[in-house]
């Protein structure tokens, strides 16, 4: 039912100059073969978005028409041709930093994934990395939370950081699931130390995969810090915060003493209450593309998750 599989850091430079050539690293150490194109690199005309929009408070807003949205592509009004609200079943990845850094939070990160396990939609299926020296994979995709929560029960704090490798890693293996929507949900304060890819990789991946990634990031700044120690915090909550914003997800800052469980619950009704909106692409010579694109709600005070784009083909 479980299998761990430490990559071995000498991989990556294999896996890297793979991803010179145009492939991505996949679900194991060895250089395979690229998977087939996103859901967002389309091969009709057609381009499909999820969306989330949360009131003020952060509380889901459902029930809205596609008349209350606008979608831009490139700055330019598209029409909407496609539009409905799913609660539909979700391959979600599980990245959990368990590196030295978070020896002090492991607890809260456990309880956060038990949280978001035990909210999820029935039919989700899930697969669990760990973040430390190198990216391990502690489970193949199952559909039994519980089986999930039984392996981090048992997880104890230590190593280093490669958080960039296993974001990449973890993101690989999302796409590879059969069902249609996928998405990530990260657990850790965005620091990293010890990754081959760099935060330029990881996010043009980011961007361009068919996955959504939520965050959880802790924030662990104190006024005690040194200002090169505040730095650092910021950078890795700023990175989380760009990586949940650029693929549409959501991202949740928590500080020491917060109801992480909370948060892990916000994101799993944020997963299940999203909207999808469909429209034709204006890109119809059969050149690769990357168009920008941007939601609109017109409803006041509303905060709107959608990815920024999408590549034509």
């Amino acid at each position: 039912m479980t299998r761990v599989c430490a990559l071995n850091p000498n991989s990556f430079l294999v896996v890297a100059f793979a991803v010179l050539l145009g492939s991505c690293a996949l679900a194991t150490a060895q250089p395979l073969k690229p998977s087939e194109g996103s859901h967002f690199r389309v091969a009709t005309n057609l381009i499909l978005i999820p969306v989330t929009v949360m009131d003020a408070r952060g509380a889901i807003i459902n029930g809205l028409d596609k008349e209350h949205f606008t979608i831009l592509d490139d700055r330019q009004p598209q029409a909407i041709t496609a539009f409905y609200a799913e609660d539909a079943p979700c391959s979600v990845g599980i990245v959990l930093d368990i590196s030295g850094s978070m020896k002090d939070k492991l607890d809260l990160e456990k309880a956060a994934v038990h949280t978001f396990l035990e909210s999820s939609n029935p039919e989700d299926n899930f697969f669990l990395l760990t973040v430390s020296s190198s990216p391990t994979v502690l489970s193949r995709p199952v559909n039994d939370p519980g089986a999930i929560e039984e392996i981090v029960r048992s997880e104890v704090a230590g190593g280093s950081t490669a958080l960039y490798d296993t974001i990449y890693f973890a993101l690989d293996r999302v796409r590879l699931q059969r069902k249609a929507r996928r998405a990530l949900l990260v657990i850790s304060d965005g620091m990293d130390n010890h990754s081959r890819y760099t935060k330029q990789d990881l996010m043009r991946f980011a961007v361009e995969s068919d996955a959504q990634i939520y965050t959880i990031a802790f924030d662990d700044s104190r006024s005690t810090m040194k200002a090169i120690q505040l730095s650092g915090v910021q950078r890795g909550l700023a990175f989380l915060d760009d990586l949940a914003e650029r693929t549409g997800g959501l991202s949740i800052r928590v500080k020491e003493f917060d109801n992480l469980s909370a948060a892990a619950g916000k994101i799993s009704r944020a997963l299940r209450n999203r909207y999808v909106i469909g429209f034709e692409t204006p890109d119809t010579d059969g050149s690769e593309k990357w168009h920008k694109v941007q939601v609109k709600v017109n409803l006041q005070k509303v905060n709107v998750y959608a990815r920024r784009g999408y590549r034509s083909r």
